[in-house]
């Protein structure tokens, strides 16, 4: 595992997937407690606050992933049976028709 820090690069990657439209610096904030203007420098990449563990926990918590993900952009751990089946169910483009039948109808 790299020690270098990517929490910017990560956490500007999480924040753009959440939703279909990505979640802004003050939303992330109001809904984790964890303050703007640390959130802000995270993204700025000073490495401000990085002490706080707290902080780091409560957003990758909020964002399904591990503290060390969030940091250092990988994870050493082994993915768990439900992570291997959604990346499975989201591999490719599924085309359903679903027709209902309607008692005593017909065509």
């Amino acid at each position: 595992m790299s020690n270098q820090l990517k929490l910017a690069h990560t956490l500007k990657a999480l924040m753009d997937a959440h939703g279909p439209k990505g979640i802004k610096v003050s939303e992330l904030a109001r809904v984790t407690g964890v303050p703007q203007a640390t959130i802000s420098g995270y993204l700025a990449g000073s490495g401000a606050g990085v002490n706080k563990p707290t902080h780091i926990r409560t957003l990758a918590k909020f964002f399904g992933v591990s503290m060390e993900y969030l940091l250092f952009g990988e994870d050493d751990r082994e993915p768990t049976l439900s992570e291997i089946a959604k990346e499975e169910l989201f591999e490719g483009w599924l085309h359903v028709t679903i027709n209902k039948a309607i008692k005593g109808r017909r065509k």
